[in-house]
């Protein structure tokens, strides 16, 4: 492990982590679901963009995705997230994922061109999200396996 960059790194924490994160995530101590949430996110939106990640389970977790972020001390990625989120009414994304979707839907119309504009912000942004990850589990590492 010691020639892997932070990217392998934390991918490796997250195969670790995520059957648990996925099955009981309470499991896992809050450093450990903080890393699992940006993994999600930085999976989902760059495979499908904001929009599908709104409609599928991880966008349950948008608000503790902003705190995550926010724990790691990002900026770049944070902004984007929370501008994606601001679309929702309050914004507040409901954890229902038919209520989700319901919410989606209505604001579609508006929401999907600036989804749209953030999709290709998240795939240019230029903050090293992993090391960022990296350092956050280095600091909390006494909270992890």
């Amino acid at each position: 492990m010691e020639n892997e960059t932070d990217q392998d790194a934390i991918v490796d924490i997250y195969n670790l982590l995520s059957s648990d994160f996925s099955g009981n995530p309470e499991k896992l101590s809050v450093p450990e679901r903080n890393i699992c949430y940006i993994e999600e996110l930085d999976n989902e939106v760059n495979m499908a963009g904001f929009r599908q990640f709104f409609l599928n389970p991880s966008g349950a977790h948008a608000q503790e995705i902003v705190s995550a972020l926010n724990e790691i001390k990002s900026v770049s990625l944070l902004r984007i997230t929370e501008r994606a989120v601001g679309q929702f009414p309050n914004a507040l994304v409901p954890k229902d994922p038919n209520t989700r979707r319901t919410v989606v839907n209505q604001i579609e119309g508006v929401s999907n061109p600036v989804w749209e504009s953030l999709d290709n912000e998240f795939s240019q942004y230029e903050e090293d999200i992993y090391a960022l990850m990296t350092e956050y589990a280095r600091n909390n590492i006494g909270e992890f396996r």
